[in-house]
């Protein structure tokens, strides 16, 4: 189970990665009502989920009170990205989003009270310093203090949410379809709110496309929403918050090769040597801790 959680997640960084492309195209007919955006993505995958996995779901205090808060941190995470990118230039955007990579093994080392292995750490700083040249091959202008600092709030948030979500399957209260549901239901909950109160005003501008944006939706609600929360929370049941993070920061290398594909973003020497750290992070926090137990076993 532990190789089936890391081919999930590594489809999960291919959909992630091609949604920085498809999310940027429909930011384009959603551009004053971005959390209705984000309703649609996460409402319609609840009611997949629902459709998928209706007789495995229940409604008790546990999944209540796991799935709100996780659906809450899922929530503030994508608003506090949306908010920071108003006021922060794109590349910024990207890089203090990706540090939650750096920010998961602490937190997580926090709350289990277990050091990760040296490994992780050597990882977490090889993928930071990808991600820092991945993500500083465009213009900056446009970046301020005050929009990194929102989007850095964003990257806390998204790694609280990847601990949280260990810590509660950890507890054994409850399985990782029922947490998937109840997180992605309670965030569309939350955005179906926030942009009924906030963006309302702005329906009647909305100009969508349906050859244009449906299939574009469709692809980052199934692949990037439900299969993509469903794929970590089943993933967390055999793989450490540490390891689910960089393994999904994988997203980033793979968006900036989807960008170059389709005439985005120009090829730099920076893409390449970036990717290569990125997956290189990833294939040492991987392999290095499974020979060290693999010689200690031999040994023993």
């Amino acid at each position: 189970m532990h190789l089936v959680g890391l081919i999930m997640l590594s489809v999960v960084a291919l959909f992630w990665g091609a949604g920085f492309v498809l999310n940027a195209q429909l930011l384009g007919s959603f551009g004053n009502t971005p959390s209705l955006l984000n309703a649609l993505r996460f409402g319609i995958s609840a009611l997949c989920l629902l459709a998928v996995f209706n007789r495995r779901i229940r409604f008790t205090k546990a999944t209540l009170l796991y799935g709100s808060v996780g659906g809450a941190l899922l929530f503030v995470g994508f608003l506090c990205q949306l908010v920071g990118m108003k006021y922060t230039s794109p590349s910024h955007s990207g890089f203090f989003t990706a540090f939650y990579i750096v920010l998961v093994p602490f937190i997580a080392w926090a709350v289990y009270r277990r050091r990760p292995h040296w490994s992780v750490f050597v990882g977490a700083a090889m993928a930071i310093g990808g991600l820092l040249l991945l993500n500083t091959t465009g213009s900056n202008k446009g970046a301020s203090w005050k929009g990194d600092l929102i989007t850095l709030a964003s990257a806390l948030t998204f790694a609280l949410q990847i601990v949280w979500a260990d810590f509660a399957l950890k507890r054994n209260k409850t399985d990782f379809v029922q947490l998937t549901f109840w997180q992605v239901a309670w965030a569309a909950v939350f955005f179906v709110a926030y942009t009924l109160i906030f963006e309302s005003k702005h329906y009647a501008s909305l100009h969508i496309d349906a050859g244009y944006d449906i299939w574009r939706l469709a692809i980052v609600v199934l692949g990037g929403t439900a299969f993509a929360y469903y794929a970590q929370t089943f993933a967390q049941v055999h793989l450490s918050p540490s390891e689910t993070s960089l393994i999904m920061s994988c997203e980033s290398p793979v968006g900036a090769v989807l960008s170059m594909l389709v005439g985005m973003e120009p090829f730099l020497w920076q893409t390449a040597v970036g990717g290569v750290l990125v997956v290189g992070a990833v294939v040492l926090v991987e392999l290095v801790p499974h020979l060290v137990e693999k010689h200690r076993n031999k040994r023993q």
